[in-house]
């Protein structure tokens, strides 16, 4: 039997709204495709228990509403306290990409110092409609210090292998202290660099 988790860590997804934010956590949690959607509104969150080297974790996962307008100001206040944060866009819409420019401002900004912070371009099973290079999620990824993957909720191609990953680089920062922080920054920008998140589509 699995065991108890020893601490629960919060992880808050970012992106405009149908870029999948939702279908990556329900697939993530449940290991099934979504199936049609409707926009979130608000805040909601899952939770996943999962097991990180020897030890037993619980990510909560707060899936935000991506009208920026409506809910900036409250999606700031969760993700000031996060534990990792995830931004997402819609390889196969650019405008999407383009929106992400002004979440990881705010990030920049908010967020705590040196919380692993994930670029994901989501949407991969559609990748003959692809509006956005690899090569530009990977420059958007190193400008600021963050993981780069390209996925798909659809497929569940990479899903767990993005939060293992993620997962992984929060546990580093249990305590909060500078030099687990440092650790955890040095270990970051070395994986982003030899990092190879490509699946083979059938």
């Amino acid at each position: 039997s699995q065991k108890s988790p020893e601490r629960v860590f919060k992880v808050v997804f970012l992106g405009s709204s149908g870029v999948g934010k939702t279908s990556f956590i329900h697939r993530f949690c449940t290991g099934k495709p979504r199936g049609k959607t409707t926009a979130t509104v608000g805040m909601d969150f899952q939770m996943k228990t999962l097991s990180v080297g020897s030890s037993t974790i619980t990510l909560q996962l707060w899936d935000t509403a991506g009208q920026e307008r409506s809910f900036c100001s409250i999606t700031e206040q969760y993700y000031r306290k996060a534990d990792g944060i995830l931004a997402m866009y819609d390889l196969t819409r650019s405008a999407s990409f383009s929106a992400l420019g002004g979440w990881m401002r705010s990030v920049k900004e908010k967020a705590c110092d040196g919380v692993p912070l994930v670029l994901l371009a989501n949407k991969l099973d559609r990748a003959e409609g692809r509006q956005v290079a690899a090569s530009a999620g990977r420059g958007l990824a190193k400008q600021h210090r963050a993981l780069f993957y390209e996925c798909s909720a659809e497929t569940g191609c990479n899903i767990e292998e993005v939060m293992t990953q993620l997962a992984s680089y929060v546990l580093l920062g249990v305590g909060g202290s500078s030099a687990g922080s440092a650790e955890r920054e040095s270990n970051f920008s070395m994986t982003r660099e030899v990092k190879n998140n490509s699946c083979l589509l059938g």
